[in-house]
């Protein structure tokens, strides 16, 4: 395998969210700042907030927003 291919798979596992580990604030930060990489790692973040209960009504607006666009 090239160095620069074990490198790259390497980044990729760094960048990758564990929502279970971030408190609520970051995860809705996250969002609404749209600094998710991949709409599986921003329905991640969408499923964990609900899930908590946490910023339904900011969930709620932030779709509203986007189905506008």
């Amino acid at each position: 395998m090239p160095a620069g291919t074990k490198e790259k798979k390497m980044n990729n596992q760094q960048t990758e969210i564990n929502v279970k580990n971030l408190c609520s604030r970051k995860l809705w930060e996250l969002l609404k700042n749209a600094e998710w990489q991949t709409a599986s790692e921003r329905f991640a973040i969408e499923q964990e907030l609900s899930g908590r209960r946490h910023y339904l009504e900011e969930l709620q607006t932030l779709s509203v927003k986007e189905t506008m666009h």
